[in-house]
């Protein structure tokens, strides 16, 4: 995934919404966390993916530009028995902050985030977590090329 994107997504988060104590991008951290194979989860949780991968089309001048991508955001809060209606609540309303820091929002080189799902994750029995997905686009400008820079063409021809 590109840097860019990932890079304004973590800055956005860290500057929108400190109430996060754990934010990183998504690796199986549940069931890991569950198994004992990593560190415990710090409660409340933002975790980001890129569920579908990134498609790329080229446009002119070296750009390419990625084809609805998917962004995916898992919202969480750890369950106890003391605290279940009281912590539902608190995920209801942490997922609607992140939609508010998220909708529309859009960055250079980034398209305007668009939510364009929202589902409760109903596997984990010792999380709360909300996943909601948002569509943008990135444009990749590593390979663009300056008006007036010299380029080298190569033609793929074969002897006939």
């Amino acid at each position: 995934m590109q840097r860019i994107l990932i890079q304004a997504i973590l800055n956005r988060i860290a500057a929108e919404l400190p109430q996060f104590k754990t934010v990183d991008l998504f690796n199986d951290q549940f069931n890991k966390a569950d198994a004992g194979k990593s560190n415990p989860i710090r409660f409340p949780a933002l975790f980001v993916s890129f569920p579908e991968g990134a498609q790329y089309a080229d446009l002119s001048a070296g750009l390419q530009e990625t084809e609805d991508l998917t962004v995916r955001f898992y919202i969480s809060q750890g369950m106890t028995n003391e605290t279940v209606g009281k912590t539902i609540l608190e995920v209801m309303d942490l997922k609607q902050v992140v939609y508010s820091k998220f909708q529309g929002y859009g960055s250079d080189y980034i398209k305007t985030f668009h939510r364009i799902n929202e589902e409760a994750d109903e596997e984990r029995t010792s999380y709360y977590v909300f996943i909601q997905d948002y569509s943008t686009a990135v444009i990749d400008i590593s390979k663009y090329i300056q008006e007036g820079e010299t380029v080298t063409l190569t033609l793929d021809l074969t002897e006939e």
